[in-house]
């Protein structure tokens, strides 16, 4: 986010009746009339903001993605080389389960664009030798998104699908 709203003000409203709703429902069954009754505001106010529901979305998704890819960035400076990618991977998952994302991130980001938490996963493939480093950076974000939707929209054990994505990486 460009700014950081200040509480009580109708952006901070929006921003956290958004995060809950979209967490709660996904993009496309989140409705802007009730994030708007949520934030105690009109849906004008939400299109006064962010101009689309689909821009609003992109907002609140970039910011949870940035402050995840903050945490995987930090882990993987920490780690030995050959544990850089594991633990960056199972830092991104861990983050996403700690700041109860819900369907904003287990859901495919309908805008259809870069994603940057498979593009740093790709860097630090190649960076450990990976011939096909970007390759595998998308297929590990792939794995992370169907790992935490099996946890968001089935009940999957949180521990469970950790085990999973840490057999990935293990050789």
């Amino acid at each position: 986010m460009s700014h950081i709203p200040i509480p009580g003000t109708t952006q901070h409203k929006l921003i956290q009746a958004g995060l809950k709703r979209f967490a709660e429902m996904g993009y496309h069954k989140a409705e802007v009339d009730d994030i708007a009754a949520d934030a105690g505001v009109t849906v004008g106010a939400l299109y006064h903001h962010y101009k689309s529901k689909k821009k609003f979305y992109g907002l609140l998704r970039d910011d949870v993605i940035l402050r995840i890819l903050d945490r995987m960035e930090a882990v993987a400076d920490a780690a030995p080389p050959d544990q850089r990618l594991k633990s960056a991977l199972l830092t991104a998952y861990d983050s996403m389960i700690r700041l109860k994302t819900g369907r904003l991130l287990s859901e495919p980001d309908p805008r259809k664009g870069d994603n940057p938490v498979a593009r740093y996963l790709g860097q630090l493939a190649a960076a450990s030798g990976e011939e096909a480093g970007e390759e595998l950076g998308i297929i590990l974000a792939e794995a992370l998104r169907a790992a935490f939707a099996q946890v968001v929209e089935h009940d999957g054990s949180e521990a469970a699908m950790r085990s999973v994505l840490n057999r990935l990486l293990t050789s």
